[in-house]
């Protein structure tokens, strides 16, 4: 693999995503980004003169968010090159200058023996690329070297991305290339020390659940005290992510709230209460 660092817009304390090249007699380039002048020209270099010394395919993308597709459309129009995708990753990005004109699923290979894995829960278009010869692997954004990873629903799903990151540590990897940071050694304990915080921020917020049924706003502010205020509302969107997970294992109850909120999860509406499960 060649892994280079483009400056993007991701959120702090990151401020770049890694593009990634992987393959051998078929080389492709995973979450072209950059999205200001100077590195988008510093990417273009890069790529094309990986091209002119060991070919390049195409360019693949790990899911939807403007921190990993925005440079793909760009991209693929400056080298003609084709962008491959889950099949709902054009629609769910916004872009209508992103064309996916393969289409990748579960099982898959992209190139070689990448295999294609769909890992759903941070984003629902989430797909990981697995070489299971060398225990390598491209992960976007379920891990990060820096910081962490925000579970934002209703396309972040908090249970399905906890089993994701269980699927991934029983590989066994040897290096996990996050999207965010340096190419990590030991993945299964990153996976798991993942999952343990997870699960340790979501004891916070079962501790902040009370019998008076509460704000988001209110039960984030408790369970996340250590955080900047100004990092508040991305909070309140990963404990909105925990109250879900708590609520689909009876541990937590929600009381409607003066929106009028439809949907298949009609528990994530904005103006919702929620209160313990006693």
């Amino acid at each position: 693999m060649n892994v280079q660092p483009f400056k993007s817009p991701t959120l702090p304390p990151a401020t770049t995503t890694n593009a990634v090249i992987a393959g051998r007699a078929s080389r492709w380039l995973i979450d072209p980004a950059a999205t200001n002048p100077a590195e988008r020209h510093r990417l273009l270099s890069w790529a094309n003169e990986e091209r002119s010394r060991h070919g390049l395919e195409g360019i693949a993308l790990t899911h939807h968010h403007r921190d990993h597709v925005g440079a793909a459309a760009w991209l693929a129009g400056e080298m003609g090159l084709p962008v491959a995708a889950f099949g709902t990753t054009a629609g769910l990005s916004r872009d209508p200058a992103l064309v996916v004109s393969r289409v990748l699923t579960e099982g898959d290979a992209l190139c070689d023996d990448w295999m294609v894995l769909h890992t759903p829960g941070h984003a629902s278009d989430h797909i990981c690329f697995v070489q299971e010869s060398s225990g390598e692997a491209v992960v976007g954004d379920m891990v990060a070297a820096v910081g962490t990873i925000i579970i934002d629903p209703p396309d972040g799903h908090m249970g399905t991305y906890l089993a994701e990151l269980a699927r991934l540590q029983r590989l066994s990897l040897n290096v996990a290339v996050p999207a965010h940071g340096a190419p990590i050694g030991n993945p299964s304990a990153h996976f798991q020390a993942y999952i343990a915080h997870r699960l340790a921020r979501e004891a916070r917020v079962s501790a902040a659940l009370t019998d008076t049924p509460q704000s988001v706003a209110v039960i984030a502010a408790r369970s996340y005290p250590e955080l900047d205020r100004h990092l508040l509302p991305l909070a309140e969107r990963a404990c909105l992510a925990h109250l879900e997970h708590l609520f689909e294992h009876e541990e937590a109850r929600w009381v409607a709230g003066p929106d009028l909120f439809t949907g298949e999860r009609p528990w994530l509406g904005p103006g919702h209460l929620w209160r313990n499960a006693l």
